[in-house]
């Protein structure tokens, strides 16, 4: 079993370029580290948002346990610092595959 989550994140399009860089180089990686897996991810250009589908192995309950040892993480403090200040809004819904 996999539990999938969309993540759809707003961004201000004068800077998501730099913000689109920086999530694929340096969080992507790093949640793979902690369990998940990035099944795709695309650019919306037209909307100005970057779309991904993250995907753990478990049920709901281990992928928000795997979600709150990453955003409690050293790794991701050491990283979030460097966000460019480009995220207007997240939206994140679970998702089931079909």
């Amino acid at each position: 079993m996999r539990t999938y989550q969309l993540r759809r994140y707003e961004l201000e399009p004068a800077l998501a370029n730099e913000f689109i860089a920086w999530a694929t180089n340096e969080i992507f990686p790093r949640r793979e580290r902690f369990g998940f897996t990035v099944e795709w991810s695309f650019v919306d250009e037209a909307n100005s948002q970057l779309i991904w589908l993250a995907s753990a192995k478990g049920d709901r309950s281990e992928f928000e346990r795997l979600d709150t040892a990453w955003y409690s993480s050293n790794e991701r403090a050491e990283v979030a610092p460097l966000m460019p200040p480009a995220l207007i809004k997240m939206n994140l819904s679970f998702v089931t595959k079909i």
